[in-house]
């Protein structure tokens, strides 16, 4: 198991196990999109922003899951419907 450091704002620093049963780290921009019902230039603008942490594996852009749902519970974003 290994860990990696996301910055989630110039503030503040986590870090993430990286050990995941299903083989999946996180999201894509694209998923994250078509889950929120956002269009996929917002996503990756609050990604620019900062508003939730996101890393870069092999020249791809994730949003760890653990991230996804913490936004998720904490209300943080508006799905549309």
């Amino acid at each position: 198991m290994s860990e990696v450091e996301l910055k989630s704002s110039k503030k503040t620093k986590r870090k993430l196990k990286l050990h995941r049963t299903d083989g999946s780290f996180g999201f894509t921009p694209h998923q994250i999109a078509s889950r929120w019902g956002w269009h996929v230039e917002s996503v990756r603008r609050a990604i620019r922003e900062r508003r939730f942490a996101s890393i870069i594996i092999s020249r791809r852009r994730l949003v760890p899951v653990e991230e996804i749902h913490r936004v998720e519970s904490e209300g943080l974003i508006t799905r549309a419907n």
